[in-house]
């Protein structure tokens, strides 16, 4: 693209190598070197740039998100590298300059010397006026008139749009499939070392009131307890109970169903999403001769156990008979010091085992950042491409119709006007490339959605506002900035200029 529009601005120079005698092969030749002219910059800037990206990224990993990459190097030099980037740079630029060379010898030297760049066919009917404005019927008629031009273009945008889309979704997989990203993580565990429930319920509001201590939960869990389902096929469930934080925690992992009703003593459960399991909201579960009802599916749980009843603990104690906790979560708050986790760990003693796991759950959150700034640093440069894509494209469209404007503005059109055209031409691009690229994207979206994340955890698919916004911002910002610098061109030209600019 950059070689296009730089070769559609010196069409006329072309034409006047071709005057004195220089032959199409020599231009072609003459544009090529011109393009490895670029390398003796770009191709060292590139590998020193791109070395120092590299080891920014390697001390990130390291220092930054650890675990796995600890033993990452840091400052190493890789000669294969070095050696790919060169090579890519050069035949990079050697294939981008292979049309424009073209291009610019195939161009006439008589229309290259009288200022008509462009190879136009002929008029068979006038641009359709009927609604809007002439300047903007006009630019919009330039944006579609070359149908490979605007192909392209559209291509462009809509791949951006396709790809940020898709790329949300395998997002949001992984922070399912993290839970140390789960609300209900917890810093510090305590449990029995033989998992029994001997942990008594005044203890969770005891570390709650430790200086530090941002919130605690507990739970009771019981597995393999005899029941009758409405369901064939089901004579056993594990039940667990959630306190009044961890049920308030579970709705932000509804995915199916109502969480209000299992507060407090009821008839109401949950279960955790299992697409193996048995167990579906609205069946009716008989435990220890009551029958409660399934009114609500999570997507996450603090026990992943197929079969699974989520109570509260008024529900579990009526059920089960009042028991002890089995787990305690502590949340640390970020005022937490050495003495918050040492008072904690005063209450270990022979039957209750305390794990901290702040060191595995930084880790875990430093390496979903991690992949996502560079799942999305990926998608910045391809945005970035695009940008400069319509900027090139936009920029050589005016180049070539230099001497049309010239006669516009010679007749009477303003510099107002003749942004409005440009303007037009450019927001032609980014409408067609945002509804190709939604058409396609959004149902991609909802695939994917369904396929890896509403079929293993049961969330279903919402229209992604958010992101839809900030595609939406991205196309129509890169259409502003496309048109800037064409445009502060073409209005800074005198009338003779642009009619044959010389």
């Amino acid at each position: 693209g950059s070689m296009n529009s730089n070769i559609a601005r010196r069409t006329q120079f072309f034409g006047m190598m071709r005057c004195i005698g220089a032959s199409r092969q020599q231009v072609i030749r003459f544009v090529r070197l011109e393009a490895l002219n670029w390398c003796k910059t770009a191709v060292p800037v590139g590998v020193i740039m791109g070395t120092l990206v590299s080891w920014g990224i390697c001390g990130a990993l390291r220092y930054g998100v650890g675990g796995e990459f600890a033993t990452t190097p840091v400052f190493k030099v890789s000669p294969v590298g070095l050696v790919s980037g060169v090579v890519v740079g050069m035949v990079t630029v050697l294939l981008a300059a292979q049309s424009p060379a073209k291009r610019a010898a195939k161009v006439s030297p008589m229309s290259a010397v009288s200022g008509n760049s462009e190879n136009t066919s002929s008029v068979r009917h006038a641009v359709k006026t009927a609604f809007g404005k002439i300047d903007c019927a006009l630019g919009i008629h330039h944006a579609v008139a070359s149908k490979k031009s605007w192909c392209l273009m559209t291509a462009s945008f809509a791949l951006t749009i396709i790809l940020f889309l898709s790329f949300s979704v395998v997002m949001d997989m992984a922070r399912l499939l993290m839970p140390s990203l789960s609300v209900t993580s917890a810093d510090i565990a305590l449990a029995s070392y033989s998992n029994e429930m001997i942990l008594d319920r005044d203890l969770v509001d005891q570390i709650r009131e430790i200086n530090g201590v941002a919130n605690a939960y507990g739970s009771s869990y019981m597995g393999n307890i005899p029941t009758t389902s409405s369901r064939e096929g089901i004579d056993h469930i594990n039940i667990v109970s959630y306190d009044d934080t961890l049920l308030d925690y579970a709705k932000g992992s509804i995915a199916q169903g109502t969480l209000d009703e299992v507060y407090g003593d009821s008839n109401k459960v949950a279960t955790v999403f299992n697409k193996n399991s048995s167990l579906k909201v609205g069946d009716t579960i008989q435990i220890a001769g009551t029958e409660v009802e399934i009114s609500c599916a999570l997507s996450q749980g603090l026990f992943g156990d197929d079969l699974i009843v989520i109570c509260s603990q008024e529900t579990f104690d009526r059920l089960m008979g009042k028991k002890k906790y089995g787990l305690i979560g502590v949340q640390l708050g970020k005022d937490a010091t050495d003495q918050t986790v040492a008072q904690i760990r005063n209450l270990e003693n022979d039957d209750i085992v305390i794990t901290d796991q702040r060191e595995s759950n930084r880790t875990n959150n430093a390496t979903y950042w991690a992949s996502r700034i560079v799942c999305y640093g990926f998608l910045a440069i391809i945005g970035i491409i695009t940008l400069f894509n319509i900027i090139n494209s936009i920029s050589m469209s005016v180049s070539a119709r230099t001497k049309q404007y010239g006669a516009m503005r010679a007749v009477g059109m303003d510099g107002r006007q003749l942004s409005r055209m440009i303007s037009a031409e450019a927001f032609t691009y980014a409408v067609s490339g945002l509804i190709f690229g939604c058409g396609i994207g959004i149902p991609l979206s909802r695939f994917l959605y369904t396929l890896m994340i509403t079929r293993h955890f049961g969330v279903a698919w919402h229209l992604p506002m958010v992101l839809l916004v900030v595609v939406i911002a991205f196309v129509f910002s890169s259409a502003v900035a496309a048109v800037h610098a064409p445009t502060k061109r073409i209005r800074n030209m005198a009338i003779t200029d642009t009619i044959n600019e010389l």
